[in-house]
């Protein structure tokens, strides 16, 4: 069973660890992975140096992940046309890398260690655990499903945000949007293969359901004894949240 345990300190983020043993990890604070989004308003520019600062504080090395190519598949399942989708991933993730950069640069960390999905195509760890990955999605219907759920929430969110009505989520636009959890399924179960660190936790603002599956043990993929999951969320916006649901 998952267990969650939260460390609270007087700053700006709370961050919660999946496991026991995510937990072991984040103690010893040698590096984390800040996973940043495309096409998610939270992630402006001063969310991210302040989560950038806090990670900063926090840990001895800092990364940051940000989405590769395959974000223009989950514009193309809704609609856009492929040469359009593509751009506008370039454009965003091209913005996202600057606001990262500035942030790094500002508060003392390293402004190389960037990266994106992309970047690991030729990778000879990312290329494993990503076979590893395709293998159970076409092999394990249960993972397979697991997987397409969460594209289809994905594609739900992004609807919203752009203010598309979406009927029903077809089986070939979730198949098509589905390549960009593959894609980062890598750096949940061993990014520090892929990084070259001695451990890593990949540090992002919300729970992951496909994640805590994994980490249950659900299925064939299994994350790496180096490798943790932390759930960094901001003091203010958890306040935010809270009287909003006591208000409503």
């Amino acid at each position: 069973m998952t267990e969650m345990v939260t460390d609270r300190k007087p700053i700006d983020f709370t961050a919660e660890s999946l496991t026991q043993n995510c937990r072991e990890i984040f103690e010893r604070r040698r590096h984390v992975l800040v996973g940043i989004s495309p096409f998610n308003s939270r992630f402006s520019e001063d969310y991210i140096y302040r989560l950038i600062g806090w990670a900063t504080a926090e840990f001895k090395s800092v990364s940051v992940l940000l989405a590769g190519h395959e974000a223009a598949n989950l514009l193309e399942a809704l609609g856009t046309p492929r040469g359009k989708a593509e751009r506008k991933v370039r454009k965003e993730v091209s913005r996202n890398r600057r606001f990262a950069e500035r942030a790094l640069a500002a508060h003392g960390g390293d402004t190389k260690a960037i990266h994106t999905f992309s970047d690991f195509a030729e990778n000879k760890a990312y290329q494993l655990m990503r076979q590893e990955v395709e293998h159970a999605f076409f092999d394990q219907p249960h993972f397979r499903h697991a997987c397409l759920d969460m594209s289809r929430e994905a594609m739900i969110g992004r609807a919203r945000g752009i203010s598309l009505m979406m009927e029903e989520v077809s089986e070939d636009m979730l198949n098509l949007a589905v390549e960009y959890v593959i894609a980062e399924l890598p750096f949940f179960i061993g990014a520090p293969d892929i990084l070259e660190v001695e451990e890593t936790l990949l540090a992002y603002h919300r729970p992951w359901k496909l994640g805590e599956k994994i980490s249950n043990h659900e299925f064939s993929i299994r994350m790496r004894p180096n490798q943790g999951y932390l759930i960094v969320q901001e003091m203010a916006q958890m306040l935010s949240e809270t009287r909003i649901i006591f208000e409503g």
